[in-house]
């Protein structure tokens, strides 16, 4: 089993206990904040304070995600002896058969079940959804971000991500600037670049660029630094066994460093926004920092932990359609009580949904490709 002392070997598909914890509680805090976003009665009187913040910063549990999906792909081809760079198309068919199986069958069966619940008779607008969420466009549109299944914009963004891997891949091991410097690059460009255009899209309300400006953080340029974070990881996690610390200098430098410069930037009295770059700064350091908390590998050997964790593909693609379903039940109810009965509920019946679907693929996937074992696809792998 590897772990901060035992790292896995080369082309190894890396059990790393504390992974698991890490990505239950990533799915945990996105559901949270769906669930407190969802209940703007029971959002308004706490607007501005802290809680309100800790709810909506939940959302930054996806870029938890996105350092962990980087860092598990680039564990077997990136540090010492590393595994043959992926062909484009043999391992594009392979990310794609590991997640279209859950999410096509989660997409028709909840769309489906949004048409029953909340009695749609836009066909014709029920179908371009539909197909949106198939073809993975849900990023270069404003429309689905404003349904019940806005999350599946992830998907989008992992088959950007899927896309460019192999090469980027190539890039990285290539002598010169390496996988740290690539990473570094990308973040002293594309993240000043990000607050420059989410600052100006606030400036223009209304407008095309406003648009620009909200669909840009949810492409792959302002993204790309938290993937190459992740391969940085897988990295030098490969070179640095043994220790509290299996990251390395580099790392913790630029954490630290990046952190402080968040805070220090804050207190500068009419200073612009940093916008999305605080954020995944922040998330990043949570991620490293939570990987090598003492007690998270056991905490992560838990079996339901463990189960949790491998559910969570499905319950990120079941928990905000469910939670949709839960308001109109859960109307009459005071806001926090609502808020309560839904997190029980929609938590409990997303859980159940998820079971349904992963075992839907495994059924689909032993027919369709009966010499291949079906296997589940936790969120952030």
């Amino acid at each position: 089993m590897a772990g901060p002392g035992n790292p896995p070997g080369r082309g190894a598909r890396a059990d790393i206990p504390q992974l698991h914890a890490i990505r239950s509680l990533a799915m945990a805090a996105i559901f949270f904040h769906h669930l407190w976003q969802g209940l703007p009665a029971l959002r308004r009187p706490y607007q501005d304070t802290f809680l309100d913040a800790a709810f909506m910063d939940m959302a930054l549990g996806v870029v938890v995600f996105n350092v962990m999906t980087a860092f598990l792909m680039g564990l077997p081809l990136l540090g010492e002896s590393p595994a043959p760079a992926p062909e484009f198309g043999a391992y594009l068919r392979k990310r794609l058969w590991r997640l279209c199986p859950q999410y096509y069958l989660a997409v028709v069966g909840l769309t489906l079940a949004s048409v029953l619940v909340f009695r749609l008779t836009d066909i014709r607008g029920v179908f371009l959804s539909l197909l949106s969420h198939v073809l993975f466009l849900d990023t270069f549109q404003v429309s689905p971000f404003y349904g019940n299944m806005a999350a599946y914009w992830w998907l989008g963004l992992l088959v950007q991500f899927t896309l460019v891997f192999p090469l980027l891949i190539r890039l990285v091991r290539r002598p010169g600037l390496g996988v740290g410097g690539w990473c570094l690059v990308s973040a002293a460009v594309l993240w000043p670049t990000t607050a420059w255009i989410q600052a100006r899209g606030t400036a223009l309300p209304g407008s095309g660029f406003e648009t620009f400006a909200f669909l840009w953080t949810f492409n792959l340029p302002a993204r790309l630094p938290e993937f190459l974070f992740g391969l940085w990881l897988a990295k030098v996690f490969r070179e640095h066994a043994g220790g509290s610390w299996p990251f390395g200098r580099g790392v913790a430098f630029f954490l630290g460093v990046g952190c402080l410069a968040t805070l220090a930037w804050g207190r500068i009295p009419g200073a612009p926004p940093l916008g999305h770059m605080s954020g995944a700064l922040w998330s990043l350091a949570a991620f490293a920092g939570l990987f090598c908390l003492p007690g998270l590998p056991v905490l992560g050997t838990r079996p339901l932990v463990r189960r949790f964790s491998v559910l969570s593909y499905g319950i990120y693609l079941c928990h905000q359609p469910i939670l949709s379903f839960c308001g109109p039940a859960t109307s009459g109810l005071t806001p926090w009580a609502r808020f309560a009965v839904q997190a029980v509920a929609a938590g409990a019946l997303s859980i159940l949904a998820a079971l349904l679907v992963e075992r839907g693929a495994a059924a689909v996937l032993s027919r369709i490709r009966p010499e291949r074992r079906p296997a589940t696809a936790p969120v952030g792998s």
